[in-house]
């Protein structure tokens, strides 16, 4: 059965083994006998140098208790040929097992790499293009300046207000919008930005039902894209003073 395991391990192995020469007279060992206790204490020892608490068992770890087991056991009464096929096996086993995580790690980061590649050139090629993407800013003023925002609503509403917020979260213009319908619309900026000075700012929407409840409203930031770059979450794409995240784009428009 120890035939079975490759050469390679049955050599390293073998290079460990006690030599233990019996007598040819009395039939006797010139080795002294080694008492369980001191086996237990050898290994253990072996054991604890080759993974730490908490540590990770790796094939080296394995195959520092595999020789220390063999070396510090009884001369009289040593391991059998099949116990030690069967922890050789394990130690193959094993082996295999890492080389697999190994190549399936290098698989991850490969594939990892060719995403982040396609990512990068689908990011370039929305330059010039209006994207719509999950978020709550927008530009007002200049040549790219919105005259409306994108929001869901949940259900329908009876009455609702625009808000607009300058770079501080203070609030700096709103308006009454009247009663909307559920799901995606355009909402007309108006006299929220009256007296604003060109620049980004964010916005909410904030809507009620028949019942005097708060609709869900799930808010959008448009823009026409000029500029990718690339930031600590990623890919981001910049649309004059607006930064829009590439993983929240939702739609292209033109």
């Amino acid at each position: 059965m120890i035939n079975s395991i490759p050469t390679s391990l049955r050599s390293a192995v073998s290079s460990f083994l006690p030599a233990v020469r019996m007598d040819a007279t009395t039939g006797g060992s010139t080795a002294a006998p080694v008492s369980t206790a001191t086996t237990a204490s050898a290994a253990a020892a072996a054991s604890a140098q080759a993974a730490g608490p908490g540590g990770a068992l790796g094939k080296d770890e394995f195959m520092k208790m595999l020789i220390a087991q063999l070396q510090n056991q009884d001369p009289l009464d040593p391991m059998q040929g099949d116990q030690m096929a069967t922890q050789l096996a394990q130690f193959s086993s094993l082996e295999q097992l890492q080389d697999i995580n190994t190549s399936l790690t290098d698989q991850q980061t490969s594939q990892s790499s060719l995403l982040g590649a396609i990512q990068a050139n689908a990011a370039v090629g929305m330059i010039g293009h209006t994207v719509v993407a999950q978020g709550n800013e927008v530009q007002l003023g200049g040549s790219n300046g919105a005259s409306n925002v994108t929001v869901n609503l949940a259900s329908a509403g009876v009455s609702g207000t625009l808000h607009i917020y300058d770079a501080s979260g203070r609030e700096v213009g709103s308006r009454a919008v009247g009663a909307l319908s559920a799901g995606k619309q355009t909402i007309d900026i108006g006299s929220a930005a009256d007296g604003l000075p060109d620049g980004s700012y964010t916005y909410s929407l904030d809507v009620k039902s028949g019942a005097g409840t708060a609709v869900d409203v799930s808010t959008y930031t448009v823009g026409k894209v000029d500029g990718v770059s690339t930031g600590t979450n990623g890919l981001v794409l910049t649309a004059g003073g607006l930064t829009i995240p590439y993983a929240n784009v939702t739609q292209i428009l033109n």
